[in-house]
């Protein structure tokens, strides 16, 4: 398997990333793709940020691995959910659905 210098960077085994897809990438599958090797994501999708840190919660009571979270840039919650994720210290956030500026 390809072993790259960003697997080094985030602690993977794989550089493999899941996808943040809404109300499928719950802190469970995160947790399981991370357990795998690869890079799991939870999507904060449209939700509030007392949903996401049940997320980030379940996540890591199942892996001691890294995962991230997907912050839906357009929700009305973006930016108490990117507030909550750099208290967690989640390791990797990836945006969509807006603008980043």
């Amino acid at each position: 398997m390809i072993k790259t210098p960003l697997c080094d960077l985030l602690g993977i085994e794989y550089p493999i990333f899941q996808g943040g897809m809404a109300w499928i990438s719950d802190g469970k599958l995160a947790a399981a793709v991370s357990n795998g090797g690869g890079l799991g994501i939870i999507s904060a999708m449209n939700a509030d940020a007392e949903y996401l840190k049940k997320q980030i919660d379940l996540a890591r009571s199942l892996t001691d691995k890294p995962f991230g979270v997907n912050i839906m840039l357009m929700s009305p919650f973006a930016e108490e959910v990117a507030k909550l994720t750099a208290e967690e210290k989640v390791a990797v956030v990836t945006t969509g659905a807006g603008n980043p500026s």
